[in-house]
C-alpha cells in the first residue's frame, strides 16, 4: 500500500491519475485502490488519510474488532463447533487411511463420508470477517458499484479455493466463470477487498454464500475467498486484450501501468530442506514464473500494436537494471524485505517505501510511455 501511494502520486503530478479508467486491484493493493476508487476526496486529502492509515496501520483495526465486538464469539464458537470436530475428524480419517493401506480394509468410502461431513461445518467467524468489519469503518455500506470517481471502472480480484479459479468483485459484474454473476444486491466494498487481501498466511479465506445465474439458470453456491495473487498476482487479466467478457467486463485499454510490491529476484542465501521452508521457496518460485508470462505476454501485446503501452512499475526492480538512476534514489535493498503484516509503519519506513514508488513510477512512464 505504501509503495503503491507513491505510485499514484506520480501519477497525479503527471496530470495521470484522472485519465485512468480501470482499476484492478489484488490483495493490498485492493485497499488503497478502494480507498481511492469509493471517494471523492481530492487527491491531497486521499494523499493525507493514506497515511494515517498507514502509520496507525490495519493490524490494530483487525484485533480491536477480534476482541472488542460479537466477532469473538463467532470465532470462538466457530473453534468449539467446527475446529475440534474438524482436528477430531481429520485425525480418524488419518487413522482410518493407515489402516486401509497396512491391511487393506476398505475405508475409503467412510473417509470421504468424514471429508463430506467436515466440510459441511459452519464457519460463523474468524480473523477474516473481524478485517471485513473493520473495513467496514472505512467504507461503510458501498457496494462495489458506487464508485465515486466519475468514469472510473473498478475490479477487485480474489481467488476462490474451492475451484480454483478467478472471483472478482466489479464496479458493473461480480462473479467467477465456474458460477456465473452474482444476482441481487451488490457485494459491499468491505467485503470484496477482505476476500481480495485475505493473504493466506495471516488470514483465513472468507466463506461467503451468493447467489449466481449462468447461462440463464440461477443456483446458491457458496464460495471460499482468499487473496487475490493466489490466483493473478498482477490483477492484469480482465485488462488484457482478447479477454472473454461473458462473466466480468472487459475494457478497450490502450495502456496498462502494472504497479507491483514484490521483493524480487531471490538472494540465494537460504537453504530450504525442512518441509515448511521448501514448501513455501517452491510456491514463491511458481509465482515467479507465472508471473514472468504475464509479464512476457503483455511486452507481446504491445509488440503486435494490441497495446499502446505497458509499463512495470516493480518494488524489487533491480536498481542497476533501470534506465536511469537519480542521484536521490531509494535502493531496493532499504525496501524490498519489507514485511507484509498489516503492522503500523513507522514514519521513516513509510517515507522510503513511498518515495521508491514515486521515483519508479516517473522512471518507468519517461522509459516506456513517454507520449503519455
Amino acid at each position: 500500500m505504501a509503495f503503491h501511494l507513491g505510485c499514484l502520486r506520480a501519477l497525479h503530478d503527471r496530470g495521470l491519475l484522472d485519465k485512468v479508467k480501470v482499476v484492478s486491484t489484488v490483495s493490498g493493493g485492493s485497499v488503497i485502490g478502494a480507498c481511492y476508487a469509493y471517494s471523492s476526496d481530492d487527491f491531497t486529502t486521499f494523499d493525507k488519510k493514506l497515511v494515517e492509515l498507514l502509520q496507525n496501520g490495519i493490524q490494530r483495526m483487525i484485533v480491536k474488532e477480534t476482541l472488542l465486538s460479537s466477532q469473538i464469539a463467532k470465532i470462538l464458537l466457530t473453534l468449539i463447533i467446527t475446529g475440534l470436530p474438524t482436528l477430531a475428524l481429520w485425525c480418524l480419517s488419518s487413522l482410518l487411511a493407515l489402516l486401509r493401506i497396512f491391511t487393506g480394509i476398505p475405508t475409503r468410502r467412510i473417509e470421504r463420508s468424514l471429508a463430506t461431513f467436515r466440510q459441511s461445518l459452519p464457519i460463523l467467524g474468524s480473523l477474516t470477517t473481524a478485517f471485513e468489519q473493520a473495513l467496514t469503518r472505512l467504507f461503510g455500506s458501498k457496494t462495489v458499484r458506487d464508485v465515486a470517481r466519475p468514469g472510473l471502472h473498478v475490479v477487485i480480484n480474489a481467488c476462490d479455493l474451492k475451484t480454483g479459479t478467478a472471483f472478482r468483485f466489479g464496479s458493473q459484474r461480480s462473479g467467477g466463470w465456474r458460477y456465473g454473476q452474482i444476482d441481487g444486491v451488490a457485494p459491499t466494498v468491505a467485503k470484496a477487498v477482505a476476500a481480495s487481501a485475505a493473504f493466506p498466511i495471516i488470514l483465513p479465506p472468507l466463506i461467503e454464500t451468493f447467489r449466481f445465474t449462468k447461462a440463464g439458470r440461477a443456483q446458491t453456491q457458496t464460495v471460499v475467498l482468499t487473496d487475490g495473487g493466489v490466483f493473478d498476482n498482477l490483477g492484469v487479466a480482465v485488462l488484457e486484450p482478447g479477454r472473454d467478457g461473458d462473466i466480468t467486463d472487459t475494457y478497450p485499454v490502450t495502456h496498462i501501468i502494472s504497479l507491483n510490491a514484490g521483493p524480487g529476484q531471490l538472494d540465494g542465501g537460504d537453504h530450504p530442506f525442512w518441509w515448511a521452508s521448501r514448501v513455501a521457496k517452491s510456491f514463491e518460485a511458481v509465482h515467479r514464473k507465472s508471473q514472468d508470462h504475464v509479464y512476457a505476454r503483455l511486452h507481446r501485446h504491445v509488440e503486435t500494436g494490441d497495446l499502446e503501452g505497458f509499463g512495470m512499475v516493480y518494488l524489487g526492480q533491480q536498481d542497476q537494471r533501470l534506465p536511469h538512476r537519480p542521484a536521490d534514489l531509494v535502493s531496493r535493498d532499504e525496501v524490498r524485505q519489507y514485511p507484509t503484516d498489516f503492522a503500523p509503519i513507522p514514519a521513516k519506513d513509510l517515507h522510503l517505501l513511498v518515495k521508491r514508488g514515486e521515483q519508479l513510477t516517473h522512471i518507468i512512464i519517461d522509459r516506456y510511455m513517454p507520449h503519455l
